[in-house]
């Protein structure tokens, strides 16, 4: 794909798009042999740590586990010994060769069609999810276990749906590779890709009857309530996506290697590592996937963490994204930001700091990119946001003027979300009950009211702690009885900045999306939005 001189001058003025860890072989061989180094330490650590932590599908085998973690754990224990003097001389390997790593590894597919190929088109759908590919040590803490396992199921079932189409047309011009998942499809009837809805109740998301068909080419009504909110167990036809606590690293290069068959441009592994920063301990867990090339990226981590994010660089991960050329021979670029805040902050007020950087960044970042004769189709700000817009404890951070200076769709005003919003964050306690083991099930448990207040947490926070993924309140007999605020603490956000580019963007479809049922403990956000750059 060729792109004109000066757009590549200009990124690379402002952003390197960095294609390996390191720029140099030397730093490359220093950095493999600390991992080597590390590995065994570091799995028999984990190893000793899983024996201690059971997921609750594990409980009816409790007592052998027991019995394992007696006769077994001496042994890692051992190990973890025996192999303390490598470890510490990886680790300083590491600590040494980190001031030179690249903030960010971008990798893409010369087999994938360019915007110039496809040609630009006025329509474009995001998602953002939390995957939780922590080490297996970390992720039991969830209720999660086998990353390496649930990162090629997750690319696996992402791809088929794109494969399928999803639930809208892929764009133009555009031809599926082969080879996309093993998932069937998935069943219809009178030629709805999921079936009749059912379970309806007054808080249900819209249903498909009471959405009409617009004409084709049309552009939405500028009232910008007058989109769909629906619950889907496959994913729409995706143009990007945003993943976060996208951790561990054999997980990590299984999930990119699968998301490359449709998703030909990827960025991940952003990071700094330092003392301050993450101890030299993980990245940031953030990773981008576009089926549109990157013109610019840039990293920034927060500077200021509590409590377990100390071991993590989480921050804020600004992409610029050639979406094609207009009829007038300008090119149209789009602005995606995602990002990671502070989990359980507790009675310190992180997130509020980390706002104040966000909103910062990324207007920095547009300034610094934007050329004179671009055109911004879009600014979306996405990821985990990790407070919601109602609970009583987390009223700074809603009240942020970031919250203002991007829209969220779901939100009617500070503290009140709309009525047909639900929560995106799984009570972990719940996570392996039979009842939402596939992306069926789950989807028909968020269309009922009882059923979301079962398995999502509420947005009643005053403490956000860990405590509070593991209690279950007792469910109302009625749906009528069901407080307002059940199941409704919903931290995933997909925004876009209204006072950019030519004209507002459009929102078609809001969804929420079921297909990575069992794989994490969030519920997928998709946003499908019309822009006036055609």
């Amino acid at each position: 794909m060729q792109l004109h001189t000066a757009r590549s001058d200009l990124h690379t003025a402002h952003s390197v798009l960095h294609t390996a860890p390191f720029s140099s072989l030397p730093l490359i061989l220093l950095h493999l042999l600390s991992s080597w180094l590390l590995l065994p330490g570091y799995r028999s650590f984990g190893r000793l740590m899983c024996g201690f932590r059971l997921l609750s599908s594990e409980f009816p085998w409790q007592h052998w586990f027991i019995a394992q973690t007696v006769f077994v754990s001496p042994v890692f224990a051992f190990l973890m010994i025996l192999t303390l003097p490598l470890t510490v001389l990886g680790w300083t390997l590491r600590m040494l060769t980190s001031p030179f790593r690249s903030p960010f590894v971008y990798c893409s597919s010369p087999d994938v069609p360019s915007p110039e190929e496809v040609g630009l088109k006025p329509k474009f759908s995001l998602c953002t999810t939390n995957l939780c590919l922590l080490p297996d040590a970390c992720a039991r803490f969830n209720n999660l276990s086998d990353g390496y396992w649930r990162a090629g199921e997750i690319a696996s079932r992402i791809v088929s749906s794109q494969g399928q189409g999803g639930n809208l047309a892929p764009p133009p011009g555009y031809t599926p590779s082969k080879g996309r998942g093993n998932l069937a499809p998935p069943p219809t009837q009178n030629g709805q890709p999921n079936g009749p809805l059912h379970g309806e109740t007054p808080y249900n998301l819209r249903s498909r009857k009471s959405v009409r068909p617009a004409p084709q080419n049309a552009f939405p009504p500028p009232d910008k309530d007058q989109f769909s909110h629906e619950v889907e167990s496959q994913f729409p036809a995706l143009d990007f996506l945003c993943c976060q606590e996208v951790f561990d690293q054999d997980a990590t290069r299984r999930l990119v290697a699968g998301l490359r068959q449709h998703f030909g441009h990827v960025i991940y592994e952003p990071g700094r590592w330092s003392w301050s920063t993450n101890i030299w301990a993980f990245h940031s867990g953030l990773l981008f996937a576009s089926r549109y090339p990157v013109l610019a990226a840039e990293f920034r981590p927060f500077s200021a963490a509590r409590k377990q994010d100390r071991w993590a660089a989480k921050g804020a991960l600004m992409v610029k994204v050639f979406l094609g050329r207009t009829q007038d021979g300008r090119d149209a670029v789009g602005y995606i930001t995602t990002t990671h805040m502070q989990s359980y902050q507790g009675p310190f007020e992180i997130l509020p700091r980390q706002l104040d950087e966000l909103l910062t960044w990324t207007e920095d970042f547009r300034c610094r990119t934007l050329a004179s004769d671009d055109i911004q189709a879009f600014d979306i700000l996405c990821g985990d946001f990790n407070f919601d817009n109602m609970s009583p404890g987390e009223k700074t951070a809603r009240e942020h003027p970031l919250m203002e200076k991007y829209v969220d769709v779901c939100r009617a005003g500070p503290g009140r979300d709309k009525p047909w919003t639900i929560g995106t964050e799984l009570r972990q306690c719940t996570f392996w009950e039979t009842s939402i083991s596939t992306p069926e099930k789950l989807r028909a448990a968020l269309r009922s009211r009882r059923l979301q207040a079962r398995y999502l947490l509420d947005g009643d926070v005053t403490d956000a702690n860990m405590d509070m993924v593991w209690s279950v309140p007792e469910s109302p007999a009625e749906e009528a009885d069901v407080p307002d605020i059940a199941g409704r603490r919903r931290i995933d956000y997909v925004m876009y900045r209204p006072d950019g580019g030519r004209g507002d963007v459009c929102v078609e479809r809001y969804t929420l999306v079921t297909q990575l049922a069992r794989l994490t403990d969030h519920i997928p956000v998709c946003l499908t939005f019309n822009t006036a750059v055609s």
